[in-house]
C-alpha cells in the first residue's frame, strides 16, 4: 500500500491546504505520525483511512490506489541524449505517472524546453528510448511560454476557431470557457486590444479547451498581472491529468505540486516529492538552493 498511498496522502492534503498539523489536528494524532506516512514510514490503521476519506472527499479505493502504480505510468524517457552544438540532455531518465504535479526546475540553458519538446515529438533524441501511452492529438496540451496568438482575431473567434481545431466546439463550452476565464466581456474585443495579463489567460483558456492526460506549462505567469497569476495557481486545482510545469515561482511549487524536478547542466540533479522536502523542514526555495548551489532570485 505506501508506495500509492504515501503519494496519494501527500497529493489530497496540499489540494485540501492541509498543512501536516492542520491534518494532524483533525485526526487527534501527532504531526510526526503524518510525516511518517508521507515518508512511507508507517501506514494508518483501518479507522484513520476511513477518516482520511472522509477529510478528502474520496472513497477508500482512490486513497489507496489512486496513483502512481506501474499501470499509470503515462510516459517515461529512458536514457536521453540530445545535442545541438554541444550535449544539451545527457542520460534523463524521467517518469510521469497519472494524476502528477510536476515543478521543473532548472538555471536557463539546463535543457527543460529541450526536455518538453521532446515530449511534444518537435524535438527527435540522439539516442535514448521514449514511452507513452499519450495520443499527442487527444492526450497532451501545451501551454507555451511566448503567446501564439492571433492578434487580428477577436477573442471569441480566437477560442471558437482554436475549439474547432481541437474538435472540442460546442457553443455553450465556449461560453463557459470565456466566463471562467474572466474573458466574457472581451470577447468581442480584438486579441492585440488585451494586456499582458488577459492575453495569457486566453492562451490558458486554448491550452484547457479539451481535456488532457498531460498538460504542459512553460512558465505559464511569465506576463500575468497579480489578479491572472492568483486566478491561475488556484485554476490548476480543477486540472484533472498530470501537469509538468516549468516555473520558479517558489511559493506556489509549496502549495500546488506534488513533485520537483530539478535539472542541471543536462541532467536530473535531484527528483523529490515536496512532501519529503517539506517533512526535512525545508521550502522548496531552500531545496532548491541546496541542490542546484546557485544563488536564487525571486522575481
Amino acid at each position: 500500500m505506501e508506495n500509492v498511498f504515501k503519494s496519494q496522502l501527500s497529493v489530497l492534503r496540499q489540494k485540501k491546504k492541509l498543512s501536516q498539523e492542520a491534518l494532524a489536528q483533525k485526526l487527534f494524532i501527532s504531526r510526526q505520525s503524518i510525516s511518517k506516512w508521507e515518508n512511507g514510514d508507517a501506514e494508518p490503521d483501518i479507522d484513520k483511512l476511513i477518516l482520511l476519506s472522509e477529510i478528502f472527499a474520496v472513497n477508500l479505493d482512490f486513497l489507496l490506489a489512486g496513483k502512481n502504480t506501474s499501470e499509470e505510468c503515462i510516459l517515461s524517457l529512458k536514457n536521453i541524449a540530445k545535442s545541438f552544438k554541444k550535449p544539451v540532455l545527457k542520460d534523463i531518465n524521467l517518469s510521469i505517472y497519472g494524476r502528477d504535479r510536476i515543478a521543473l526546475l532548472g538555471a536557463n540553458g539546463s535543457g527543460k524546453t529541450t526536455i518538453v519538446k521532446t515530449i511534444m515529438g518537435l524535438v527527435k533524441p540522439d539516442s535514448g528510448e521514449i514511452s507513452s501511452i499519450l495520443n499527442p492529438k487527444d492526450d497532451l496540451s501545451v501551454m507555451p511560454q511566448e503567446n501564439i496568438l492571433i492578434e487580428s482575431l477577436r477573442v471569441k473567434e480566437h477560442v471558437r476557431l482554436s475549439a474547432r481545431i481541437q474538435d472540442q466546439y460546442i457553443p455553450q463550452h465556449v461560453n463557459d470557457m470565456l466566463e471562467i476565464f474572466q474573458l466574457k466581456h472581451h470577447e468581442k474585443s480584438a486579441v492585440s486590444q488585451l494586456s499582458g495579463g488577459q492575453k495569457r489567460r486566453l492562451a490558458l483558456l486554448i491550452s484547457l479547451l479539451k481535456p488532457s492526460k498531460l498538460l504542459i506549462l512553460d512558465e505559464p505567469t511569465v506576463g500575468m498581472d497579480l489578479e491572472s497569476i492568483d486566478f491561475f495557481w488556484n485554476y490548476l486545482d480543477h486540472i484533472g491529468g498530470s501537469v509538468l510545469t516549468i516555473t520558479h515561482d517558489f511559493n506556489q511549487i509549496d502549495q500546488f505540486f506534488s513533485r520537483v524536478v530539478l535539472l542541471k547542466n543536462g541532467v536530473i540533479a535531484a527528483d523529490e516529492s515536496v512532501a519529503k522536502i517539506h517533512s526535512n523542514n525545508q521550502t522548496i526555495e531552500q531545496w532548491y538552493r541546496s541542490n542546484n548551489q546557485e544563488r536564487v532570485t525571486i522575481k
